[in-house]
């Protein structure tokens, strides 16, 4: 018979070593923690898998229908033993779990660690705090990926403001990083030097009939011949266009999903899955030797071995309570956005949930980092229930998603014979109480992929002459 992992966590175990665990599990996906699990129970003799007996791998056989059997009968055994021996009790001790979460850097160095630690050196106050939002907003491949009007609205600062401090960001290492696009990314790595003159016009004017191989074109106008332009090629070779790829990706090939999302009436209640999660047990063999053994290096390499399997086990369980603590306030907070689509996400920033949660933005981060929720539609990306929004009239938010809505709804609903500008759409979304620049309607016409009014213009017409109307 086993004996069930029973540890109480005394002050005798320091929190900053159980901090420690609990940095290094958070970013990991569900299927790199059970492999952390598995290769800690490897290395550790006081630690074993418990092996199911024959009723549970029966019950697991008969889940013909996977996801809706994970629904009606999911497993929280564990979960609730883990409860009951206390895993989930406040510690008393009074330390700042937030100051003891900042000295101890993940084990997976992301872009985001590597800029904040930059960030933290250049910046301070306001500027630092301006320069997160940045960060915490690159893809995989360094790019920021959210509109920074949407940003500064969130962050009550101009765009001009925050593009100041998004232009430091770009000299930081990897240069490049925190661009908009490929032509400021390539910009940012090559020094503005007069030798370096045009292979930045080259970069500046002429990517675009790079791309088409239109190579005399790019002579004629730089009046360079065919060995200088094969240099300039060669330069530009050279250079990063994607600097954050060198770094621990955020994304994942496929999803993992560590939650369940549940609708019991009109509310949602999320799921931690323990199944297919190994669960711990403290050997007996080597625990009984632990307490009869009179060899003083044997029982200290057990005592030790004994203490990390506390560490280990404290840390599981805090990052368990942390990603259900998240899902839990954003499944609530997006209730609209779950029962009736993107249009009705609210704008939600991870600083919205560090403040309810009392974390800092960086722990939130990795927390969300590579985490999926299951309905019984979709898997969900816990990122995709953020969002930015821009402030409109008597302080309400308007999610980007909401706003791209109305934009496509004005264009839908245009006259035949006229289309509308961009400073038009952006003069009857004012009407609306929304706010916002004619450059930021283009950019978000742009992303989706809607003409400008002057080439509508022209498809209305092309479409007016083939059913036989005249001038």
């Amino acid at each position: 018979m086993s004996i069930k992992l029973n540890l109480k966590i005394s002050h005798n175990i320091s929190l900053n070593a159980v901090i420690r665990s609990f940095i290094s599990f958070l970013p990991l996906s569900r299927g790199e923690f059970v492999e952390k699990i598995e290769n800690e129970v490897e290395s550790n003799p006081m630690l074993e898998i418990e092996i199911q007996d024959a009723t549970e791998i029966k019950k697991d056989e008969s889940n013909v229908n996977e996801i809706e059997k994970k629904f009606e009968c999911l497993d929280t055994s564990y979960s609730n033993s883990f409860e009951e021996k206390v895993f989930f009790k406040r510690d008393e001790d009074k330390i700042d779990k937030n100051r003891a979460i900042e000295l101890f850097a993940s084990s997976k160095v992301t872009l985001a660690d590597h800029l904040l630690e930059q960030a933290a050196s250049e910046f301070n106050g306001r500027e630092l705090e301006l320069a997160k939002n940045i960060i915490y907003n690159l893809n995989k491949d360094g790019y920021i990926d959210v509109e920074i009007v949407s940003i500064a609205s969130s962050l009550n600062t101009s765009p001009e403001e925050l593009d100041r401090i998004r232009n430091r960001i770009r000299k930081f290492d990897p240069l490049g990083v925190a661009s908009k696009n490929l032509k400021e990314c390539l910009l940012a790595q090559v020094k503005d030097t007069p030798e370096n003159e045009k292979l930045r016009i080259l970069i500046s004017d002429y990517l675009d009939e790079l791309s088409k191989l239109k190579y005399y074109d790019i002579m004629k106008k730089l009046m360079i011949d065919k060995k200088e332009l094969s240099e300039l090629i060669f330069q530009l070779k050279r250079l990063n266009p994607k600097p954050g790829s060198n770094f621990e990706t955020e994304e994942v090939d496929y999803a993992e999903v560590d939650l369940l999302l549940i609708k019991e009436g009109d509310e949602y209640k999320v799921k931690y899955i323990e199944e297919g999660m190994p669960r711990l047990i403290l050997s007996q063999y080597y625990s009984e030797m632990l307490d009869r053994t009179s060899d003083k290096k044997t029982k200290s390499f057990l005592k030790e071995r004994h203490r990390d399997s506390q560490l280990f086990v404290k840390g599981m369980a805090l990052r368990k309570s942390l990603i259900v603590q998240i899902a839990e306030f954003i499944v609530k907070f997006q209730k609209d956005f779950l029962d009736f689509g993107a249009k009705w996400k609210k704008p939600l920033t991870m600083k919205d949930v560090a403040k309810e949660l009392n974390y800092s933005e960086s722990t939130i981060s990795r927390a969300v980092n590579n985490k999926y929720i299951a309905s019984k539609n979709e898997i969900i990306s816990v990122k995709s229930f953020f969002s930015y929004g821009i402030i409109g009239e008597f302080g309400f938010k308007h999610s980007v998603d909401i706003i791209k809505d109305k934009i496509k709804s004005i264009i839908q609903q245009e006259p035949e014979n006229r289309s509308f500008s961009d400073q038009g759409i952006a003069e009857k979304l004012s009407e609306l109480g929304i706010k916002i620049s004619r450059r930021t309607i283009r950019n978000y016409r742009d992303e989706m992929n809607i003409p400008s009014s002057s080439k509508r213009m022209k498809e209305y017409k092309i479409k007016y002459f083939k059913q036989g109307g005249t001038l």
